[in-house]
């Protein structure tokens, strides 16, 4: 069974499969899609260069993929530290690799005589002769005793008492949406999107739905006002959109309802225990 161990990270996503052909030799097939674009065999020490030189390509193309600016959606959302982490295991391996090099033995160095072991003889400290006990100086104590009457505390006749408001809490409403909605980034999760969700990404699913928690920045996908218009740049749904309606539900999960007027794109999110969605056509 062959073991991938080189997926290029470009549009191209080309990959390079590594499996042993012999007793001493590998052969490695690129693959473009369904099509096989290269095959070559390798044994000995250039097979194991080449498996060490397509880890490292893989390693570095991880790196400056994930080590870039993270795009940002028209709110103000937490940004997620997935890029911060992956930059951080991109540096360890190099840093780790640069080490292995720095403490490898030179071969042509001179041998060196061994250093003999330095011998110290110990230090005895004499013990007094009498002990001194420490009696630290008496301080004048700030504490109240509990002797004799104790005043009582009155009210001065200028001061109020805070009484209890009888006017309800205020509701936070839903934050509004933004003046100009420009989503530059979505997740293609069809297959399974919950989980893409659950990560704090702005998600596409059944094809024309971007859902995203309310708790994680996405409050106002529900409530886009009416004839707001919402720039996808890129993506399966890349196009200009119009919102002309309102849909809410009273649950959250189940089967997706049916939306009135067969909108173009539909933007998701939680509202309380139920689900609101917001309706756009194609401009």
């Amino acid at each position: 069974m062959s073991i991938p161990i080189f997926k290029s990270r470009d549009a191209d996503n080309v990959r390079v499969y590594a499996e042993a052909s012999g007793t001493d030799s590998v052969r490695f097939t690129h693959t473009q899609g369904s099509e096989t674009t290269r095959v070559y065999e390798l044994s000995g020490d250039e097979a194991e260069a080449e498996c060490a030189r397509l880890r490292a390509a893989d390693a570095l193309a991880f790196g400056a993929y994930y080590s870039g600016a993270p795009q940002q959606l028209a709110h103000t959302g937490r940004p997620s530290r997935l890029p911060f982490r992956a930059a951080v295991i991109a540096a360890s391996v190099t840093t780790a690799a640069a080490l292995a090099v720095a403490m490898a033995p030179d071969a042509q160095a001179p041998a060196m005589e061994p250093i003999p072991a330095v011998v110290s003889a110990s230090v005895i400290t004499p013990s007094p002769t009498h002990m001194t006990p420490y009696r630290p100086e008496p301080r004048p104590t700030s504490h109240t005793s509990r002797e004799g009457v104790r005043e009582t505390l009155t009210p001065s006749p200028s001061a109020s008492l805070a009484t209890p408001s009888t006017r309800p809490t205020k509701k936070h409403p839903i934050p509004t949406a933004p003046a100009d909605i420009r989503v530059t980034y979505y997740q293609n999760c069809s297959a399974a999107p919950q989980p893409c969700i659950d990560a704090g990404a702005l998600t596409m699913y059944a094809g024309n739905i971007l859902a995203g928690h309310n708790w994680k920045g996405y409050q106002w996908l529900s409530r886009v006002p009416v004839g707001r218009t919402v720039r996808v740049i890129s993506g399966p749904l890349a196009g200009t959109y119009k919102v002309y309606g309102h849909l809410r539900i009273n649950r959250q999960g189940g089967s997706i309802p049916e939306f009135p007027g067969s909108p173009a794109l539909v933007l998701q999110t939680c509202e309380g225990s139920g689900t609101g969605f917001s309706l756009l056509h194609r401009v």
